[in-house]
């Protein structure tokens, strides 16, 4: 049975507001031990936690440079609490189809951290990851710990087998107030204005004021969804990214002649050939490096610490970098939405050890050392606003709290045997025939969800 998407309502509920807006502190968060302690599915703590004893799982993801840096931060804590070292293997590209080779093979990491709802699918129906009850974990006791609609992501046909250890808003544009304050220019709210702010930085001597990162496909990907979101709103957002979505509707079409319309040769530095050259993060170099060549980035929240962790670190919050919300469209359509992109951590072995991971990063704990590095929000409700340590991050996390709708990243929820949405989208903004593009791709991805019944 297909199952139907779900979009993560995170901003109905109060409780998030909560732990990621408010002023006040919160309650002082129990031990890893005492959470697994807590939980009805495991009502002792791990016996290894208990004892101090070691041991050692693999723990792999896509993360490299100062997420996994930040990430490291995470596997300490989970070692200093019960014993147990996490060893962190990257895998840089190729994650999904390198991770089913290791399945395959049966040689899996214990855990993996994915980033596409697609791959879970796919690998839950393949029994390449344990569901959360095969370790002796019972999901219904883990509810507590999120807002609802956030184990929802994980739930594949009924079972959970995945949990949401971080998220980033996906409606952040980066900028460089130094450069909008020397140029005098306004930071844009409608997409009329940030037009208007493009051609005024240029105006005032930044030749190509719009970074973009085109080589790393899923950039574009985001740049769609934000302005698909926008301009045809969120209920047609949701429909769009699951089953029924039809991609040669008219909607789709205008969402992309409107990227088009600043993803150029005229505001993007070395042209659109250049961005399909320029990797993500040198996109962000372009933009934050000590010598840019442009003052706006559109990516999501993970920018502000990569950026000032890896790119430059002498970059100050509030005075040469911080981010504004995606503008809004003239039709209101999701006007005050917000896009997130969230990661899932799975099981692929039964291990010694992987029970009590998993249950660590479903704790305060966890999500206060994470969200304590800048680099990510935590959905756990019980991480406190003060523990996100700069205002980049705090801002961050309101913008998703207070949100009119919240919505899921539609290309990882795709099914992982959809045809590259990102480059279908590298070939539209090189003005290829859009309406084959589109029509090839709809039955793509028709043809995919087909094959997950």
């Amino acid at each position: 049975m297909n199952r139907s998407l779900r979009v993560v309502t995170l901003f109905m509920t109060s409780a998030l507001v909560m732990a990621a807006c408010s002023s006040g502190g919160a309650t002082t968060a129990p031990s890893a031990a005492e959470s697994a302690a807590a939980s009805s599915g495991a009502s002792e703590a791990p016996a290894s936690a208990a004892a101090g004893g070691g041991g050692t799982i693999t723990v792999t993801s896509l993360w490299g440079g100062s997420e996994q840096e930040a990430f490291q931060k995470v596997l300490d804590g989970f070692k200093a609490a019960t014993g147990i070292t996490a060893t962190y293997q990257a895998q840089r590209t190729d994650y999904s189809t390198v991770l089913q080779s290791k399945i395959t093979s049966g040689s899996p990491p214990d855990v993996a951290i994915m980033p596409n709802l697609g791959f879970l699918r796919q690998f839950a129906r393949s029994g390449g990851i344990k569901k959360i009850s095969d370790l002796g974990i019972d999901p219904a006791s883990l509810a507590a710990n999120y807002p609802p609609g956030i184990l929802d992501t994980g739930t594949v046909d009924g079972e959970l087998y995945g949990i949401m250890v971080k998220f980033n808003s996906k409606s952040t544009v980066w900028y460089r107030p130094d450069v909008f304050t020397k140029d005098s220019v306004n930071v844009p709210k409608t997409w009329d204005e940030f037009k208007a702010a493009l051609d005024a930085l240029q105006a005032k001597g930044e030749k190509t004021p719009l970074a973009l990162g085109a080589k790393d496909s899923w950039t574009l990907t985001d740049w769609f969804e934000e302005v698909y979101l926008r301009t045809a709103g969120a209920d047609a957002y949701k429909k769009l990214f699951s089953p029924d979505g039809d991609w040669t509707d008219a909607k789709v079409t205008t969402a992309i002649n409107a990227m088009k319309e600043v993803l150029n040769d005229k505001y993007v530095p070395g042209g659109i050939a250049g961005a399909l050259g320029t990797s993500f993060t040198d996109g962000i170099a372009e933009a934050f490096s000590a010598s840019p060549k442009a003052a706006v980035y559109f990516e999501g929240g993970f920018v502000g610490g990569i950026a000032t962790g890896q790119t430059n670190t002498a970059l100050k919050p509030g005075e040469t970098i911080d981010w504004f919300d995606f503008p809004s469209f003239a039709n209101g359509a999701g006007t005050g939405a917000a896009e997130i992109g969230g990661d899932e951590i799975g099981a692929l072995t039964t291990n010694p050890g992987v029970k009590e991971f998993i249950q660590y990063m479903t704790t305060a704990d966890a999500g206060t050392i994470w969200a304590g590095t800048g680099a990510i929000i935590s959905p756990v409700k019980a991480v406190a606003a003060d523990a996100y340590p700069t205002d980049l991050a705090k801002k961050e996390a309101a913008q998703v709290a207070g949100a009119t709708a919240v919505v899921y990243d539609g290309s990882d929820t795709l099914p992982a045997a959809s045809p590259d949405m990102g480059a279908m989208l590298q070939n539209a903004i090189q003005g290829q025939d859009l309406a084959g593009l589109l029509k090839t791709f709809n039955d793509g991805v028709k043809a995919a969800w087909a094959g997950e019944k």
